[in-house]
């Protein structure tokens, strides 16, 4: 009960606010209502609260109208039965949008149109037309018993104005809430264009030649606000725009002024109407775009932080399969030979030779099953260091018939840390493995360097080389490289030229990962 009073008494002084505002905008002149902001407020909280609060909002509103009501001396009966009639058909309305659109926002073309028809034409049509009638009924101030449609076009004004900036700065999930707020430059450049503006206007407003290009001239400032501050900031600069335009031709000057007073008014309301929906749409498509791109982050993040998990994964099941290899299928192979070796001994001499090519090739056997070990999982690595690991891979590769294999590597590599040093390892595993079976290389040059806080390893070879334009293109292996190396901050360059050879190289910074 307490929040339901608290939100009463906060909407009541809010629409005291809002509707004075309203009348300070008020064409004394003509006794004309210019725009109405006290029915788009109340629209706004319905919108953002559960229906729970709605009785309490809508109670508010009429009191704290009724009481500025009372406080300008204006009859309080007919405008308290206009109240309430509007509040109900404000209520409906947010009903009707609560019911269309998935979510309060305003940041979606189809959401967007559904706010426009209901809240800036139907809505007002219907306010208009009630007003209207009851006018004959009730006594209302002379401004409010004109024709429906002066009425109308005036809330059509506010609930383009104030209703989406509400909406969007309340909502949770807009992307002004969401992202970095604009910097100071930001509002300075919006304040010197808006003065700049009020000028034009007023000095320049009389001289029918330019006076297209000065009703043209807040676009830029518009299109410059919604790319940074999205809907509220399009919304503001709106506003304040719309109240220069009225204070300008209230007082008979700027590009507004028609040698009739009221269509002069009439004009500047249009004119606002017009800029503020399509502010609104640009608006509406920066918002698309910050969003997509904000979803485009966080699932990039998601899957890096995926394919971090699948390589630790990766590495955890190499390391359990090589421990099998080493300690289950070597070492029953191993007896499997000393068996054949005692068998030898007891069959006949025609059979010996047999029996020794068959552990022969179970000795080889054995070798390659030690091999396929070491390359899953290099204990070297974690034993003798990097430096070792890498001479021992490019030896085993150079015992195996491949090509000259030059190794050069820092004195300072076995400081680096433990996942660093097991990303490079792999990194030249993948990159050796490359230039073996695709380059026909005949020679590769391997260099590991560190210096400026980062380590280097560049991996060139003289090979037939390919085509690296298009990330489509690249196989498992080069994928692997790429995360291995974002994984740990680090960027990774590949070129390679048809007949002239591949560069692979890869830098990994060493300061957020300690000292090297």
């Amino acid at each position: 009960m307490p929040q339901h009073l608290t939100r009463g008494i906060g909407a009541g002084l809010a629409a005291m606010a809002a509707q004075w505002l309203s009348l300070a905008l008020w064409d004394h002149a003509l006794d004309f209502q210019v725009i109405w902001l006290s029915g788009p407020l109340l629209l706004a909280l319905l919108l953002c609260s559960p229906y729970k609060y709605w009785m309490a909002y809508g109670v508010g509103w009429i009191l704290g109208m009724l009481s500025l009501s009372l406080l300008m001396g204006l009859p309080a009966k007919g405008i308290a039965t206009i109240n309430l009639a509007v509040a109900l058909l404000i209520t409906l309305a947010a009903w009707t949008l609560s019911h269309l659109r998935r979510e309060q926002a305003t940041g979606n073309f189809l959401q967007l149109l559904l706010f426009l028809v209901v809240a800036v034409v139907a809505l007002p049509i219907a306010t208009g037309v009630v007003i209207s009638a009851m006018s004959s009924l009730v006594e209302l101030p002379s401004w409010l018993s004109r024709e429906w449609w002066h009425v109308g076009l005036a809330d059509s004004l506010g609930y383009v104005l104030l209703t989406p900036a509400i909406l969007s700065l309340l909502n949770p999930g807009s992307s002004l809430r969401r992202d970095t707020l604009p910097g100071w430059n930001m509002p300075l450049i919006t304040v010197a264009a808006l003065v700049l503006l009020w000028l034009a206007w007023r000095e320049l407003g009389g001289i029918a030649t330019i006076r297209p290009l000065l009703l043209l001239a807040p676009v830029p400032l518009a299109l410059f606000v919604a790319l940074r501050a999205q809907v509220v900031g399009a919304c503001v600069v709106n506003l304040v725009v719309g109240l220069m335009a009225i204070e300008l031709s209230l007082s008979h000057q700027g590009p507004f002024v028609q040698p009739e007073s009221e269509f002069t008014t009439i004009s500047v309301q249009l004119w606002m109407l017009a800029v503020s929906i399509a502010s609104l749409y640009l608006a509406a498509l920066v918002e698309q775009r910050r969003t997509t791109q904000r979803d485009l982050m966080v699932t990039s993040t998601e899957v890096r932080e995926l394919a971090g998990r699948l390589i630790v994964a990766q590495e955890e099941e190499r390391a359990r399969i090589a421990r099998d290899l080493h300690d289950d299928i070597n070492q029953r192979l191993a007896v499997a030979s000393i068996r054949l070796s005692a068998l030898r001994r007891k069959v006949d001499d025609c059979n010996k030779q047999d029996v020794s090519q068959l552990q022969s090739d179970l000795i080889a056997l054995s070798e390659d099953v030690r091999h396929l070990s070491h390359d899953l999982h290099p204990s070297m690595l974690t034993q003798t260091g990097l430096t070792a690991a890498l001479a021992g891979m490019c030896q085993n590769l150079r015992r195996r018939g491949g090509p000259s294999i030059e190794l050069l590597v820092s004195p300072h590599a076995k400081d680096l840390p433990e996942d660093v040093a097991l990303c490079l390892y792999r990194v030249t595993q993948e990159g050796l493995g490359n230039a073996l079976r695709h380059a026909d290389a005949q020679r590769i040059e391997v260099a590991l360097q560190m210096a400026h806080h980062q380590v280097q390893l560049t991996i060139t070879d003289n090979g037939k080389g390919f085509v690296t334009e298009g990330e489509g293109r690249r196989g498992l292996g080069l994928m692997s490289i790429d995360e291995r190396t974002k994984l740990l901050g680090g960027s990774c360059r590949l070129q390679s030229t048809l007949g002239k050879g591949t560069e692979l190289c890869i830098r990994i910074p060493l300061e957020a990962l300690g000292p090297a």
